[in-house]
């Protein structure tokens, strides 16, 4: 079995393929937590999307996907929720044409994940009563 690829070492391949995001994802506020470290990541590939940089998109993209069952858990959850999960990408744009299979698949189980959530009337009565508490205090 192939072992997973921890924080440290994600990281290091992360700022050794992306060098124009190292300070950022070692800022001391953002080191000690791998989803604001992505959240990096994330902002970077996004500008790349809005300014239609297509090759570092797919350089980014790839990264993703090579990465993607390569490390442990809490990396893999944050890659789906912190990156994929706040991707702003145009349905049939030339960037959701570059998403690997895998990616993309990941990507829409989750957004039809938070539809689902979004018809729990429940749920939803759960949350605004939170929402309307935290206002309150």
């Amino acid at each position: 079995m192939t072992k997973l690829k921890n924080q440290k070492i994600f990281i290091s391949e992360l700022v050794d393929t992306f060098p124009q995001i190292k300070s950022e994802v070692f800022d001391e506020d953002y080191k000690k937590f791998i989803s604001l470290q992505i959240g990096c990541f994330r902002h970077f590939t996004q500008n790349a999307i809005d300014a239609g940089d297509l090759e570092t998109v797919k350089k980014c993209f790839e990264f993703v996907d090579i990465n993607f069952n390569a490390v442990v858990f809490r990396i893999e959850n944050s890659l789906m929720i912190s990156y994929l999960g706040k991707l702003e990408i145009a349905r049939d744009s030339e960037v959701e044409k570059l998403l690997p299979v895998k990616l993309k698949k990941a990507k829409e189980e989750l957004a039809a994940y938070y539809e689902s959530l979004s018809k729990d009337e429940t749920l939803n009565k759960f949350l605004a009563d939170i929402k309307t508490d935290l206002s309150s205090s």
